[in-house]
């Protein structure tokens, strides 16, 4: 376990980034190579099936993985506060809590599939892919869930080397078995999900055993079958706020893609690649977010509010260093990294590409900006401005693409990305700064949990 409340701040957040960097790494290189096999093997049409139920899942898993990183949240406080008992309560309360919530969604997602996927407006010639990507990935849920809990439970220990190692194995199998069940038996775009479950559910139950057997304070008893009600409503104040935040962005994203759906076959295929690549150069920047969600999380639960200040302002500015490297060269590059990626050769396609990264890239500072702070207003356990900016951020990807497709076409979608990032940051960047400022008056209060 790492302890991040004594100690450089700067070579904290760094040497807590690094290895998370080099799992991010890890990722994308799979990302990358998930990328080449399907275009490669089954199409760029495979690319746009996932693309365009892409955002509707997203709403399901983006509820059930913030509330997994908002339960971390809650751990990371109690390592901070040194409370053995209040930690391992926090990881039990974790488990049951993941658990209810994930079946809940699993079997509605299931039961109400064909009405989800029928409102998002699919061509016909992707909805079959669509339809089963959509059912292999929910009957899996459940695997994702827990993978993404004990990720997080890792990282709000400060085990971000044991992680690093977990991560790397879950890729190295999830690219096995991609090429197993895509290229030898065939499976399709099922095959990309049965895959990602797979190696999911194989290096979790490796990374149960490991955190059971490494950690006293986290092994499990008889007497955890019993929950505490003060336990419950502590955990559920913080996860559930962060869960219903990313469903309200991503019902913007449902409406986005409902107006993209609209357009011709190549700007779907084409948003829906530049945004898969996209979300592989950008990933460093959401690394980096959670780096400060916990060493604030910590700092916060130890009262060391000096320190939390110090590693918000470490943290901007290792990510705009980043994001200006980054979008230089997508702006530049970022239709050529697609056509040598994925094979793209379709005219209309490589345009739509081409035309998201010059009107994206430049503009990847505001979501530096936006994952730093939201990310440390969260380890902090303030939900009430990272949920205000979610709705806007909805409202954004909604209103922009509903009034202006008709008028502007594809330009309209495109252009809703960058002017969402933009507004949440300034309402982070406000908030941030309220803060500061109550602290001279206000600010050593006790901490949320303790």
């Amino acid at each position: 376990m790492k302890d991040m409340t004594v100690g450089s701040t700067f070579k904290h957040v760094l040497y807590f980034t690094i290895p998370l960097l080099i799992g991010n790494l890890a990722q994308q290189l799979y990302t990358l190579a998930d990328t080449m096999i399907v275009g490669r093997t089954l199409g760029t049409g495979a690319l746009g099936a996932i693309g365009a139920v892409g955002s509707v899942i997203f709403f399901i898993q983006g509820f059930v993985t913030g509330v997994s990183s908002g339960l971390s949240i809650v751990l990371a406080q109690r390592f901070g506060s040194k409370n053995e008992d209040r930690i391992h309560a926090s990881y039990v309360t974790s488990i049951w809590l993941s658990f209810a919530v994930v079946s809940l969604f699993s079997l509605a997602s299931i039961l109400f599939a064909d009405s989800l996927i029928r409102a998002m407006n699919i061509p016909m010639e992707l909805y079959a892919e669509s339809k089963a990507y959509f059912l292999a990935t929910m009957f899996g849920l459940i695997i994702m869930m827990g993978f993404n809990l004990l990720s997080n439970v890792m990282r709000a220990m400060g085990s971000t080397t044991s992680l690093l190692f977990y991560t790397i194995v879950s890729h190295v199998l999830n690219f096995g078995l991609d090429i197993i069940l895509i290229k030898l038996f065939s499976f399709g775009v099922v095959g990309v999900a049965i895959a990602t479950v797979l190696s999911q559910l194989t290096v979790s139950i490796l990374m149960f055993r490991y955190l059971s057997s490494r950690y006293p304070v986290l092994k499990l008893t008889k007497n955890d079958w019993r929950l505490r009600t003060e336990e419950l409503r502590t955990h559920i104040t913080i996860s559930f706020p962060i869960g219903f935040q990313n469903s309200i962005i991503s019902i913007g994203n449902i409406i986005l893609q409902i107006k993209l759906n609209e357009l011709t076959i190549g700007n779907i295929e084409g948003h829906a690649i530049a945004t898969r690549l996209e979300g592989m150069i950008t990933a460093p920047l959401l690394t980096i977010g959670l780096a400060a969600a916990t060493f604030v999380a910590q700092n916060y639960g130890a009262g060391k509010f000096d320190r939390i200040w110090q590693g918000i302002r470490t943290s901007l500015i290792i990510s705009l260093v980043y994001s200006s490297v980054v979008g230089g060269f997508m702006y530049f590059k970022g239709s050529e990294a697609a056509k040598w990626l994925v094979g793209a050769s379709n005219g209309s396609t490589l345009v739509s590409i081409e035309s998201y990264f010059k009107m994206t890239a430049l503009f990847y500072g505001f979501l530096a900006v936006l994952f730093v702070l939201r990310f440390s207003l969260q380890g902090m356990g303030r939900t009430i401005a990272p949920t205000v900016s979610g709705i806007l951020e909805m409202g954004i990807r909604s209103i922009v693409p509903v009034a202006f497709v008709g008028v502007v076409g594809y330009p309209a979608v495109v252009y809703s990305h960058p002017l969402a990032w933009g507004s949440t940051a300034a309402i982070m960047t406000a908030a941030i700064i309220l803060i500061a400022k109550d602290q001279k008056k206000r600010w050593w209060e006790r901490a949320l949990v303790r």
